[in-house]
């Protein structure tokens, strides 16, 4: 996350300090890229990890698994990025159900709001 983001971010959970019994911050998904066989594996492996995509915050809870992008301002991009990464969170962990999409936010950008509902994109305000 960047600074500003994790502005918002301490925000929210000093405000929902129990929101999720537990998180991981910057998980990685999707395949990243390999550099071929050709180089040493630890470094194969560290430059795959280093180009996965990296979703904000996974939280858990006893009653299921949240992808959460975090803002300061909701908007398309980060509409987008919750949607494609728990596409990609639910690929690598198809046990993972129920599986919510949540972006964490100063503020939403005017017109979104019925565009993150009908996409089923939590807004919770920060």
């Amino acid at each position: 996350m960047k600074p500003e983001d994790v502005a918002v971010w301490d925000r929210f959970i000093d405000t929902n300090p129990a929101f999720f019994d537990s998180v991981d911050y910057n998980y990685p998904l999707g395949e990243g890229v390999d550099v071929g066989e050709d180089e040493p594996e630890t470094q194969r492996r560290g430059f795959q990890i280093l180009t996965q995509k990296k979703v904000d915050v996974v939280g858990y809870r006893a009653d299921g698994v949240t992808i959460v992008e975090v803002k300061p301002i909701a908007d398309m991009r980060g509409l987008g990025q919750a949607l494609s990464y728990s596409h990609l969170f639910a690929l690598a962990h198809p046990e993972a159900v129920p599986l919510s999409r949540m972006v964490v936010a100063g503020e939403m950008e005017r017109d979104l709001e019925a565009v993150y509902a009908a996409q089923g994109v939590l807004f919770e305000q920060a």
